[in-house]
Protein backbone atom coordinates (compact mmCIF):
# COMPACT_ATOMS: atom_id res chain seq x y z
CA UNK A 1 0.00 0.00 0.00
CA UNK A 2 2.64 2.39 0.64
CA UNK A 3 4.48 2.09 -2.84
CA UNK A 4 0.95 2.18 -4.28
CA UNK A 5 0.22 5.85 -2.19
CA UNK A 6 4.30 6.89 -3.40
CA UNK A 7 3.50 5.96 -6.90
CA UNK A 8 -0.14 7.61 -6.99
CA UNK A 9 1.05 10.74 -5.21
CA UNK A 10 4.16 11.28 -8.00
CA UNK A 11 1.30 10.18 -10.96
CA UNK A 12 -1.17 13.10 -9.42
CA UNK A 13 0.90 15.41 -7.57
CA UNK A 14 3.71 15.87 -10.49
CA UNK A 15 2.61 14.76 -13.08
CA UNK A 16 -0.47 16.79 -12.95
CA UNK A 17 1.82 20.22 -11.84
CA UNK A 18 2.25 21.24 -15.60
CA UNK A 19 -1.61 21.57 -16.86
CA UNK A 20 -2.18 23.05 -13.01
CA UNK A 21 0.55 25.88 -13.41
CA UNK A 22 -0.23 26.45 -16.98
CA UNK A 23 -3.84 27.37 -15.62
CA UNK A 24 -2.44 29.46 -12.29
CA UNK A 25 -0.44 31.68 -15.29
CA UNK A 26 -3.28 32.18 -17.63
CA UNK A 27 -5.58 33.36 -14.69
CA UNK A 28 -2.90 35.01 -12.61
CA UNK A 29 -2.00 37.53 -15.87
CA UNK A 30 -5.66 37.54 -16.76
CA UNK A 31 -6.77 38.54 -13.96
CA UNK A 32 -4.39 41.83 -13.53
CA UNK A 33 -4.80 42.47 -17.00
CA UNK A 34 -8.65 43.09 -16.75
CA UNK A 35 -8.10 44.68 -13.64
CA UNK A 36 -5.68 47.02 -15.44
CA UNK A 37 -7.61 47.59 -18.36
CA UNK A 38 -11.20 48.50 -16.48
CA UNK A 39 -10.59 49.57 -13.30
CA UNK A 40 -8.25 52.67 -12.36
CA UNK A 41 -6.51 51.48 -9.57
CA UNK A 42 -3.08 51.47 -8.57
CA UNK A 43 -0.49 47.95 -8.36
CA UNK A 44 -0.22 47.55 -5.25
CA UNK A 45 -4.25 46.90 -4.23
CA UNK A 46 -4.12 45.52 -7.99
CA UNK A 47 -1.97 42.35 -6.80
CA UNK A 48 -3.49 42.51 -3.24
CA UNK A 49 -6.99 41.50 -5.00
CA UNK A 50 -4.96 39.01 -6.97
CA UNK A 51 -3.30 37.37 -4.36
CA UNK A 52 -6.94 37.40 -2.34
CA UNK A 53 -8.99 36.11 -4.90
CA UNK A 54 -5.98 33.28 -6.44
CA UNK A 55 -5.85 31.92 -2.30
CA UNK A 56 -9.44 32.46 -1.45
CA UNK A 57 -11.82 31.38 -4.35
CA UNK A 58 -9.69 30.17 -8.08
CA UNK A 59 -6.81 28.32 -6.22
CA UNK A 60 -9.32 25.89 -5.13
CA UNK A 61 -11.75 25.74 -7.74
CA UNK A 62 -9.34 25.02 -10.31
CA UNK A 63 -7.33 22.69 -8.79
CA UNK A 64 -10.51 20.90 -7.89
CA UNK A 65 -11.22 21.20 -11.86
CA UNK A 66 -8.15 19.58 -12.84
CA UNK A 67 -7.97 16.72 -10.48
CA UNK A 68 -11.21 15.65 -11.09
CA UNK A 69 -11.03 15.80 -15.22
CA UNK A 70 -7.16 13.72 -15.14
CA UNK A 71 -6.96 12.15 -11.54
CA UNK A 72 -10.34 10.96 -10.75
CA UNK A 73 -10.94 9.40 -14.00
CA UNK A 74 -8.04 7.62 -14.29
CA UNK A 75 -8.72 6.40 -10.69
CA UNK A 76 -12.18 5.27 -11.40
CA UNK A 77 -11.37 3.89 -15.21
CA UNK A 78 -8.42 1.55 -13.18
CA UNK A 79 -10.82 0.68 -10.45
CA UNK A 80 -13.94 -0.13 -11.98
CA UNK A 81 -11.78 -2.23 -14.96
CA UNK A 82 -10.31 -4.14 -11.81
CA UNK A 83 -14.17 -5.20 -10.59
CA UNK A 84 -15.08 -5.89 -13.79
CA UNK A 85 -12.59 -8.55 -13.68
CA UNK A 86 -13.22 -9.64 -10.23
CA UNK A 87 -9.92 -8.29 -8.39
CA UNK A 88 -10.22 -7.34 -5.10
CA UNK A 89 -10.94 -6.75 -2.48
CA UNK A 90 -11.44 -2.84 -4.12
CA UNK A 91 -11.19 -1.76 -0.66
CA UNK A 92 -7.70 -2.03 -0.02
CA UNK A 93 -6.88 -0.83 -3.54
CA UNK A 94 -8.98 2.44 -2.92
CA UNK A 95 -7.40 3.30 0.36
CA UNK A 96 -3.82 4.35 -0.94
CA UNK A 97 -5.23 6.18 -4.22
CA UNK A 98 -7.52 8.03 -2.10
CA UNK A 99 -4.74 9.31 0.55
CA UNK A 100 -2.90 10.38 -2.41
CA UNK A 101 -5.13 12.09 -4.54
CA UNK A 102 -6.16 14.19 -1.01
CA UNK A 103 -2.09 14.98 -0.50
CA UNK A 104 -2.06 15.81 -4.33
CA UNK A 105 -5.04 18.45 -3.33
CA UNK A 106 -2.61 20.47 -0.79
CA UNK A 107 0.80 20.26 -3.24
CA UNK A 108 -1.41 21.49 -6.19
CA UNK A 109 -3.01 24.05 -4.42
CA UNK A 110 0.00 25.66 -3.62
CA UNK A 111 1.19 25.18 -6.76
CA UNK A 112 -1.40 27.22 -7.86
CA UNK A 113 -1.11 30.06 -5.72
CA UNK A 114 2.60 30.52 -5.68
CA UNK A 115 2.03 30.58 -10.08
CA UNK A 116 -1.10 33.02 -9.94
CA UNK A 117 0.88 35.17 -7.81
CA UNK A 118 3.89 35.40 -9.76
CA UNK A 119 2.99 35.82 -13.30
CA UNK A 120 0.55 38.11 -11.99
CA UNK A 121 3.37 40.31 -10.55
CA UNK A 122 5.42 40.03 -13.86
CA UNK A 123 2.63 41.16 -15.86
CA UNK A 124 1.64 43.63 -13.44
CA UNK A 125 4.85 46.02 -14.34
CA UNK A 126 6.77 44.22 -17.45
CA UNK A 127 9.65 43.18 -14.94
CA UNK A 128 10.37 40.68 -12.59
CA UNK A 129 10.94 42.58 -9.36
CA UNK A 130 12.00 39.41 -6.74
CA UNK A 131 11.30 42.00 -3.67
CA UNK A 132 7.52 42.66 -4.99
CA UNK A 133 6.87 39.25 -5.11
CA UNK A 134 8.19 38.51 -1.85
CA UNK A 135 6.09 41.34 -0.72
CA UNK A 136 2.88 40.18 -1.98
CA UNK A 137 4.10 36.36 -0.29
CA UNK A 138 4.35 38.13 2.95
CA UNK A 139 0.65 39.34 2.83
CA UNK A 140 -0.46 36.39 2.44
CA UNK A 141 -2.60 35.07 5.40
CA UNK A 142 -1.29 31.52 6.22
CA UNK A 143 -4.59 30.47 7.41
CA UNK A 144 -6.37 31.44 4.53
CA UNK A 145 -4.02 29.21 2.76
CA UNK A 146 -4.18 26.10 4.98
CA UNK A 147 -7.80 26.63 4.38
CA UNK A 148 -7.43 26.48 0.75
CA UNK A 149 -5.25 23.37 1.30
CA UNK A 150 -7.33 21.55 3.05
CA UNK A 151 -10.33 22.18 1.27
CA UNK A 152 -8.64 21.32 -2.06
CA UNK A 153 -7.81 18.31 -0.42
CA UNK A 154 -11.05 16.86 1.38
CA UNK A 155 -13.18 17.94 -1.24
CA UNK A 156 -10.98 15.81 -3.90
CA UNK A 157 -10.96 13.17 -2.00
CA UNK A 158 -14.63 13.34 -1.11
CA UNK A 159 -16.02 13.67 -5.03
CA UNK A 160 -13.63 10.77 -5.32
CA UNK A 161 -15.45 8.49 -3.05
CA UNK A 162 -19.08 9.42 -4.41
CA UNK A 163 -17.68 8.28 -7.51
CA UNK A 164 -16.56 5.13 -6.02
CA UNK A 165 -19.45 4.68 -4.02
CA UNK A 166 -22.42 5.74 -6.70
CA UNK A 167 -20.97 4.40 -9.94
CA UNK A 168 -18.20 2.37 -9.86
CA UNK A 169 -19.19 0.09 -7.15
CA UNK A 170 -22.27 -0.98 -9.25
CA UNK A 171 -19.93 -2.56 -12.20
CA UNK A 172 -20.02 -6.08 -12.83
CA UNK A 173 -18.77 -5.90 -16.75
CA UNK A 174 -16.29 -4.43 -18.67
CA UNK A 175 -19.34 -3.35 -21.20
CA UNK A 176 -20.55 -1.17 -18.23
CA UNK A 177 -16.96 0.58 -17.00
CA UNK A 178 -17.22 3.61 -19.37
CA UNK A 179 -20.98 4.84 -18.54
CA UNK A 180 -19.53 4.25 -14.73
CA UNK A 181 -16.58 6.21 -15.17
CA UNK A 182 -18.43 9.09 -16.84
CA UNK A 183 -21.34 9.17 -14.20
CA UNK A 184 -18.81 8.93 -11.39
CA UNK A 185 -16.15 11.44 -12.94
CA UNK A 186 -19.45 14.09 -13.29
CA UNK A 187 -20.72 13.16 -9.77
CA UNK A 188 -17.48 14.60 -8.04
CA UNK A 189 -17.51 17.45 -10.29
CA UNK A 190 -20.93 17.97 -9.02
CA UNK A 191 -20.08 17.15 -5.29
CA UNK A 192 -16.84 19.11 -5.45
CA UNK A 193 -18.12 22.57 -6.76
CA UNK A 194 -21.63 22.42 -4.76
CA UNK A 195 -19.63 22.14 -1.88
CA UNK A 196 -16.82 24.71 -2.36
CA UNK A 197 -20.06 26.92 -3.79
CA UNK A 198 -21.84 25.92 -0.39
CA UNK A 199 -18.59 26.86 1.60
CA UNK A 200 -18.21 30.43 -0.25
CA UNK A 201 -21.97 31.39 -0.17
CA UNK A 202 -21.53 31.13 4.11
CA UNK A 203 -18.18 32.75 3.95
CA UNK A 204 -20.12 35.59 2.10
CA UNK A 205 -22.79 35.59 4.79
CA UNK A 206 -20.65 35.30 7.46
CA UNK A 207 -18.32 38.14 6.81
CA UNK A 208 -20.37 40.95 7.04
CA UNK A 209 -21.58 39.64 10.24
CA UNK A 210 -18.33 39.16 11.53
CA UNK A 211 -17.23 42.60 10.47
CA UNK A 212 -20.48 44.43 12.18
CA UNK A 213 -19.67 42.74 15.10
CA UNK A 214 -16.17 43.79 15.73
CA UNK A 215 -17.14 47.21 15.06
Amino acid sequence: MVQVFWRYLYLIGVQSAGIVMLLAALAGGGFVLSLQATLPIGLTTTLGLLAAFMVKVLGVLFTLLVLAARSVTAICTELALLRANGEGPIQLLVRPRLLALVVAGFILYLYFVLTSLLIGALVSNGTFDVWEFAQIVSTLQPGLILLGMLRTGLLAGFGLAVALRLSVRSVRTLDAVPRAVANGVLQAIVVMLALELAYQLVAAIGSPVHNSAGS
